[in-house]
């Protein structure tokens, strides 16, 4: 019987992610790929860092098609995708999974899986920790590496924190609006354009609604607390 695999880290954007920081390697022309040798490596690669295609061990005479290549990145992200669900914990949404697999996949399963970063999501995402850690411009690791890899932490970073409506909620929700406002606390820092945003915001209410009642009724609602086993109360 064979092994069901989580993939859930495996998505749109985390492909995205992976194909715009991560070129496949190494193009003889006509569309096909030769293999290779990272530098002080000893093994053979092909793609996108692929040790296997078709089945096989890549050697120095494997070649490939676009295709194909495209093809085993998927089959290395299923994996990898699975791998991480087994260590960690923490639920995430989609476009946290898509950061953290990206973030994986260029550092390699190991030295994630014995990184702080990986201490700090399964502790509970902690926002001010996991940016000193992640942010290429405040971890000195960092600081020697490529501009690609500088660009590919802040872009990875930004994706962990953005609003996503599969957010996880306590209770069931069925949003009303295309973009929830539940996932506001996620990317909350107190920037001036956040600020901007907010005004934004209650100057339409207060057009839509001079008298306030939309607002008080809302932190009503919000403030109000809960009923018997956690669920809320009939309003």
């Amino acid at each position: 019987m064979s092994l069901k695999l989580d993939t859930s880290y495996l998505n749109k954007d985390s492909l995205r992610l992976i194909k715009h920081f991560n070129r496949a390697r190494t193009l003889m022309g006509s569309g096909r790929f030769a293999s290779y040798k990272d530098y002080g490596e000893s093994i053979w690669r092909i793609g996108y860092g692929s040790m296997e295609i078709h089945g096989k061990v890549v050697t120095q005479r494997t070649r490939a098609t676009e295709k194909e290549v495209d093809e085993q990145l998927n089959i290395d992200l299923q994996i990898l995708s699975h791998k991480l669900s087994k260590i960690i914990f923490w639920p995430l949404n989609p476009k946290k999974k898509a950061a953290v697999i990206s973030y994986a996949f260029s550092n390699g399963f190991i030295p994630f899986k014995n990184s702080q970063l990986l201490e700090l999501i399964n502790s509970g995402c902690h926002k001010k920790k996991l940016i000193r850690e992640w942010s290429p411009f405040i971890n000195k690791a960092w600081l020697n590496k490529s501009d690609l890899v500088i660009d590919q932490r802040r872009t990875e970073l930004n994706l962990f924190f953005a609003p996503d409506k599969e957010v996880p909620t306590f209770l069931p929700h069925k949003c009303k609006l295309k973009y929830c406002l539940l996932n506001i606390h996620e990317t909350y820092n107190g920037n001036v354009n956040q600020i901007k945003g907010i005004n934004y915001l209650e100057k339409k209410i207060q057009e839509l609604d001079p008298s306030g009642e939309v607002l008080r009724r809302f932190f009503r609602y919000w403030n109000q607390e809960p009923g018997n086993l956690g669920s809320p109360k009939n309003i």
